[in-house]
């Protein structure tokens, strides 16, 4: 008689991975390229002190920082995620936003 290792057969699946991005409204293109082929459950919350909260709570498998060059509170999460023992060893990645200038017809 045949046995049969139904263990080694199990379709294995992956690890569930949390991506928080952090930004009053990401841009598409970011939230395509990020997720594209990644596999990831994707939060979105916007850059205020519970955004540092909830990333310290969940502990996700990346962060995803989007900001502009004179946003405050997204640097102040910035400064707090990486000098929190806790949180420095999330990788974070920052994306700067321009502010997208009218066009001119001229």
């Amino acid at each position: 008689m045949m046995q049969v290792d139904s263990v080694s057969q199990r379709a294995k699946r992956p690890a569930v991975r949390t991506m928080m991005i952090v930004g009053r409204d990401p841009d598409e293109r970011i939230l395509e390229a990020v997720t594209e082929g990644g596999g990831y459950d994707v939060v979105v919350v916007e850059p205020t002190a519970s955004a540092y909260s909830r990333i310290k709570r969940l502990s996700p498998s990346v962060v995803v920082l989007t900001m502009d060059f004179n946003d405050v509170e997204a640097c102040n999460l910035l400064s707090m995620l990486k000098l929190d023992r806790e949180t420095s060893n999330i990788p974070l990645f920052t994306c700067l936003l321009e502010p997208v200038a009218p066009h001119s017809n001229v």
